[in-house]
């Protein structure tokens, strides 16, 4: 493990310093120790590497296979120090960091080469480090690109361009994954939203699948603890879903999408199907107005079905008899668009009641129950949204690699820290072993003291 030491000495002045002038310097020696402590470290570790594989400096040992191979001849042994050249990584979170990079001469082909780039993760011409890129995203993810560049401007003093973020988040974009090992076992929330992208006036559909792991209480509130397994965009239910082919949930929450319902029963024809229980009655008003029916009569019909499914002394017995009597009075009025709306739905409206998981207790009821809506999904679908809609047309890559990033970046911070090459979570690579400070109070030189 590579060890740093440092030796800072501080001359600040000694009168009238109160927090905000010492937060104020402190920040100044910050802005002034990082660089110099990153082109210390990245010096010092290529020193460190050509001293494994070259042996010391000035001592003629025998060579061992380098871990680099010379660009020239494809040589991986045989090779001498010859100097330094500059190198510059100008956007980093720590400011502009120069620093110097080794360079070894191969013997068999006599060519010249910085064999360090690839493993300090530098790429050609990089001039700013992955790990700004992760933030400049982080904040592009939330707001807009012209608005996330100012941002970091604000903050760290650094000029970046609308155009690179943007790159950045398409190049990462297309690297992430969504892994479906989550949906073994637990709830799994299907639904779609729209967003402005494609040829379409409307745009295309965005569908996600989040997995539902368990539900704890932090500070005195209930949480659910969620992972994204499936996300696509433009494309239909059958290809977003084809990952969550070979998986087992225990059940799965989704709207009345008619696409979405007859992928479901070929795909996953055993497994505890629940609509959810509030879109069942808000949903109810678009058949009834197809139907003829004003807002204000829609509204009784509406009324009636959210009593049959609340009703706190409703067994699911009665409540499924009292559906089916809504259904025949909705045929007898001639509402047939509404009646067939409710047929579609009436086997997947009481099975959080009927095959409870003990995830939830309904007080009203006392039993316990399972997950009755997608309001999880729909809570990251407003996020969604928010992002989104900013008053111009996406590109269907475009928005599916933000959004994908987005998800990562909220859900899943391991793929996040693997995506950047950031420290793992949960798993410091280093340690302060031992942090001394000292203050004194020194009077300003040729001044008498009484």
């Amino acid at each position: 493990m590579l060890k740093v030491e440092i030796h800072l000495e501080i001359s600040v002045p000694s009168d009238h310093l109160d927090v905000n002038q010492i937060v104020a310097l402190s920040q100044e020696v910050q802005a002034q120790v990082g660089p110099v402590l990153v082109a210390h470290c990245l010096e010092t570790v290529q020193d460190v590497e050509l001293d494994r594989v070259l042996g010391p400096r000035w001592v003629d040992a025998p060579q061992d296979e380098s871990p680099w191979v010379c660009p020239q001849c494809r040589s991986r042994q045989g090779f001498s120090r010859r100097g330094s050249r500059p190198r510059t990584l100008r956007k980093t979170s720590v400011g502009r960091v120069p620093f110097s990079l080794r360079q070894v001469t191969c013997h068999q082909c006599n060519e010249t080469f910085a064999p360090f780039p690839a493993q300090l993760g530098l790429e050609s011409y990089q001039v700013s480090a992955s790990e700004f890129q992760a933030k400049a995203v982080r904040v592009a993810c939330q707001t807009s690109y012209a608005r996330s560049v100012a941002h970091v401007h604000d903050l760290g003093r650094v000029n970046i361009s609308a155009t690179a973020v943007h790159n950045w988040v398409q190049d990462k974009g297309q690297e992430v994954a969504f892994t479906t090992e989550q949906t073994n076992g637990h709830p799994l929330l299907l639904d779609s939203t729209k967003v402005r992208s494609g040829d379409k006036r409307r745009g295309c559909s965005l569908n996600l699948g989040l997995s539902i792991q368990g539900r704890c209480w932090i500070g005195g509130r209930p949480r659910l603890k969620v992972a994204p397994v499936c996300f696509g965009v433009g494309e239909s239910w059958s290809k977003t879903g084809q990952a969550l082919a070979e998986t087992e949930p225990a059940r799965i929450l989704f709207d009345g999408d008619e696409g979405l319902v007859n992928w479901l029963e070929s795909m996953f024809p055993d497994t505890h199907k629940q609509r959810g229980v509030w879109h069942v009655v808000s949903q109810l008003y678009w058949p009834l107005w197809e139907d003829g029916l004003s807002k204000m009569q829609a509204r009784v019909w509406m009324g009636r079905l959210g009593k049959i499914i609340y009703h706190p002394r409703y067994t699911v017995p009665r409540s499924r008899a009292e559906m089916e009597s809504l259904i025949t009075q909705l045929h007898q009025e001639g509402l047939t668009n509404a009646a067939g709306y409710l047929e579609a739905a009436a086997p997947y409206v009481f099975t959080y009641r009927e095959q409870p998981d003990g995830m939830f207790f309904d007080d009203r009821r006392m039993e316990p129950r399972a997950i009755s809506s997608t309001s999880p999904l729909e809570r990251q679908m407003r996020e969604i949204n928010r992002r989104t809609d900013v008053g111009v047309r996406w590109s269907t890559p475009g928005v599916r690699n933000l959004i994908g990033l987005d998800l990562v970046r909220r859900f899943d911070s391991a793929q996040w820290a693997t995506l950047w090459h950031l420290p793992q979570p949960d798993c410091p690579e280093y340690s302060i072993v031992k942090l001394q400070v000292r203050v004194q109070m020194a009077l300003p030189p040729n001044v008498k003291t009484t």
